[in-house]
């Protein structure tokens, strides 16, 4: 079994997606509707679990469940897919006006989104609550028993695949 927890739009063929409420921009509702913190499906039951820009929807303290809760469906040498904005990208473009220049369609997209979200969805399971670097997530994700941790090349949100998002892949030891 592979799992697309906090699918949003995204519901994936092959894969049992899981949500808490069926995205606005989807035709097909998640296969299961719960909090990602608590999600009803046996222990081990999972050879991938991934998260596309949903990591960063949690604040600090609900963290340890989350990943604890991801962990727990994992079997021995599960793959944890995360990918999200990266937050030492963000910044630097931000200080640096990357996205801005020209005035563009959506100017921050590039910055201020990566940090808060993107504010057009008007939905607060939207916002952003903290932000990751790789060397901060490589920390978290060894603290909890996973290894083998690398960046790899993006594969979501074209706009921000070079420039601002990040997708770092461990393996449950």
């Amino acid at each position: 079994m592979k799992l697309n927890v906090g699918c949003g739009r995204h519901v994936l063929d092959g894969w049992t997606n899981i949500d808490i409420q069926p995205s606005r921009h989807s035709k097909v509702p998640p296969n299961i509707l719960c909090d990602l913190r608590s999600i009803p499906l046996a222990d081990s039951c999972a050879r991938e679990v991934m998260a596309i820009h949903v990591f960063e929807h949690f604040y600090l303290w609900e963290i340890p469940a989350v990943i604890t809760e991801w962990k727990r469906l994992l079997r021995p040498r599960g793959i944890l897919i995360l990918e999200m904005p990266n937050l030492v990208k963000c910044c630097h473009n931000i200080i640096h006006g990357i996205g801005l220049e020209g005035g563009g369609k959506n100017p921050h997209a590039m910055g201020l989104w990566g940090l808060y979200g993107d504010p057009r969805d008007e939905d607060p399971y939207m916002h952003h609550k903290w932000g990751w670097s790789p060397s901060t997530l490589t920390t978290l994700l060894t603290s909890y028993g996973f290894g083998k941790i690398r960046e790899t090349v993006t594969q979501w949100h074209r706009g921000g695949r070079d420039n601002r998002d990040m997708r770092i892949e461990a393996v449950k030891l």
